[in-house]
């Protein structure tokens, strides 16, 4: 005879660590909004001079 397999006590996945999944994806996107932060800076600093190099090279249809 054959016995029936054991029923299963739970059916959730895992629980990750915090410093697993969590923390390094939060790290990262924080990073991600730092830069995207300082190159909006740069190009709102350097916007006049990029406008008058495109326009000196005839490429302000590009904006």
């Amino acid at each position: 005879m054959t016995s029936a397999p054991a029923p299963q006590s739970s059916t959730r996945p895992p629980r990750q660590s915090l410093f697993g999944g969590i923390l390094p994806r939060a790290l990262g996107l924080m990073a991600a909004a730092v830069m995207t932060g300082l190159l909006f800076a740069a190009w709102q600093a350097n916007g006049p001079a990029l406008l008058n190099a495109l326009a000196a090279n005839g490429l302000a249809w590009c904006l």
